[in-house]
């Protein structure tokens, strides 16, 4: 699935991610045949809202709720055709069993989507990472929405579809 980088302002992505948006697609139609994947469509129902700040900004603000940036996880692909502008995770350790994984989406100028799940940290149990066990979309939203709030990070969860 292509993307156009002009529509998702380019110049406001970090380098781990233009190079897993150039990179990805390629290795993904290497795995694919064989039963893996490299990057996927985002899942509607992982919606956490939309964030009315720039991209930069909002990286600030995962930072001071303790996410990092994750470059290998894969390239996730919204529906309308954008690839995620970032991939975070927040874990309570380098080796916790879980983590807090958030796909960023540039939406317009100012505005960012956030999409989040919960699952198997692929540091600690690679192959029930890789293969979805125990991923919980509805865990992952909920604590991600508490997160925001409880960092005064102000959302909204009405979708404007483009």
């Amino acid at each position: 699935m292509a993307s156009s980088d002009e529509r998702d302002g380019d110049h406001a992505i970090d380098l781990s991610t233009r190079v897993r948006r150039r990179i990805l697609p390629t290795l993904h139609r290497i795995k694919e045949p064989l039963g893996g994947f490299a990057q996927c469509i985002q899942h509607p129902d992982e919606y956490v809202g939309t964030i009315q700040s720039g991209l930069g900004e909002f990286r600030a603000d995962l930072e001071r709720m303790a996410f990092a940036p994750e470059p290998v996880a894969a390239l996730k692909v919204h529906r309308d055709g954008r690839l995620s502008a970032g991939s975070w995770v927040r874990r309570r350790s380098p080796l916790a069993t879980w983590q807090l994984h958030v796909a960023l989406f540039e939406s317009g100028g100012d505005a960012v989507d956030v999409f989040a799940h919960r699952e198997y940290s692929w540091l600690r149990h690679p192959y029930k990472h890789y293969t979805g066990e125990g991923w919980d979309t509805d865990s992952g939203v909920e604590r991600m929405r508490s997160l925001l709030s409880k960092h005064d990070v102000a959302f909204r969860t009405d979708r404007v579809e483009r």
